[in-house]
């Protein structure tokens, strides 16, 4: 698999220099890494995905037979006292590392693709099956990465054979000179699991417990970043709806999934605002993904009104979340707006020293 836009950081020889897989996994973890590390032996090859320093997945592949998950790392660990082979750290852009946590059933499809007008037609057909994974390009002319959510083409990635690399138009106009150009393509699919997705902040503490026990009270990092980032959610809409009387429910979501990631109500609600509220990620991600066809345009606010109730959206995109509000008719929506931007714009703003450049969503 090639990953464009990965950082090298670290190589091994290890003919040179000793390096155990403790030590490899530990290093990683201790780093923070969110990215890969790659393992190359004679007659064999491994990959480990990370998360803020937690594994998530493993691949081995040892002629055609392939392991994923704990059985590659077990079959990994037998292999580790070998005192041949590379091992290599990547650093990845967040996105491709969320997408790659959920990675499954990857193939290779067997058409090849001659021209842009190729892509086009395969991509169409990605988009009328809705599917959510990675699209993988291949030509001698380099590499790109395409993230389809929905079957909508969320961001690409594009690294030449001279090690460049480009993002979203830049990579896309890249990839159609190089498809139009002569030289067979590899193309590879894989699906992505929505449940990973859900569960993208949770460490898989059955993986680290085999390599390095954990007292009762120690927290990993990515713990810790989760319990800062739900005490900054519920903080945002306390304040919310203490500035705002009228809030009958407000509440935060995730933009990939729809999963409401906090809630709190104000006066009123009840069984009208609930069920209303449960349909508003879903028209978000609707709308959201029916106004990126026309020229990559980005929804900002979302306004609804009824003759007794307004309801509020606002697109967070540094965090790739919504912050929606369920609001009686008493104060004027423009009051309403200007307080759900300021919000937003603040949560952006607390949100950057808690998760980092390379850490944020």
């Amino acid at each position: 698999m090639k990953f464009p836009g990965s950082k090298l950081l670290h190589n091994w020889d290890l003919s040179v220099q000793k390096l155990s897989l403790d030590d490899l996994l530990r290093s990683c973890q201790q780093a923070g890494l969110t990215g890969f590390a790659e393992i190359k032996l004679p007659d064999a090859v491994a990959m480990i995905f990370y998360y803020v320093g937690g594994e998530v997945n493993a691949l081995y592949r040892e002629g055609p037979v392939a392991f994923s998950g704990q059985a590659a790392l077990e079959r990994l660990r037998v292999d580790s006292d070998r005192r041949e082979g590379q091992v290599s750290v990547y650093e990845l852009p967040i996105d491709m590392a969320h997408l790659l946590r959920g990675i499954t059933n990857r193939q290779k499809l067997r058409e090849n693709l001659q021209d842009r007008a190729d892509l086009v037609e395969l991509l169409h057909r990605m988009e009328k099956a809705e599917h959510t994974g990675t699209l993988e390009i291949q030509k001698p002319q380099g590499a790109a990465m395409l993230l389809l959510v929905r079957g909508r083409l969320s961001n690409t990635y594009w690294e030449s054979s001279a090690g460049s690399t480009y993002e979203k138009r830049e990579a896309r106009s890249r990839l159609d000179e190089a498809l139009d150009q002569p030289g067979e393509s590899q193309v590879y699919l894989s699906d992505f699991s929505r449940d990973v997705w859900k569960s993208r902040h949770e460490v898989q503490d059955s993986v680290r417990s085999r390599l390095q026990p954990r007292t009762p009270n120690e927290t990993t990092p990515a713990e810790q970043l989760v319990t800062e980032e739900q005490a900054l959610r519920n903080q945002v809409l306390e304040e919310l709806c203490a500035q705002l009387p009228s809030v009958a429910q407000a509440f935060l979501f995730d933009l990939m999934t729809g999963s409401i990631l906090a809630r709190r109500g104000g006066k009123g609600g009840g069984l009208r605002v609930g069920l209303l509220a449960e349909k508003v990620p879903n028209f978000t991600l609707f709308l959201r993904d029916l106004v990126a066809t026309e020229d990559e345009d980005q929804v900002e606010l979302i306004e609804v009104s009824t003759e007794r109730m307004a309801v509020m959206v606002g697109i967070v995109p540094e965090a790739q979340e919504g912050i929606a509000l369920m609001c009686e008719k008493s104060q004027p929506t423009a009051l309403l707006g200007a307080n759900l931007s300021r919000a937003i714009r603040g949560y952006a703003a607390r949100l950057a020293p808690i998760r980092p450049a390379d850490l944020a969503l």
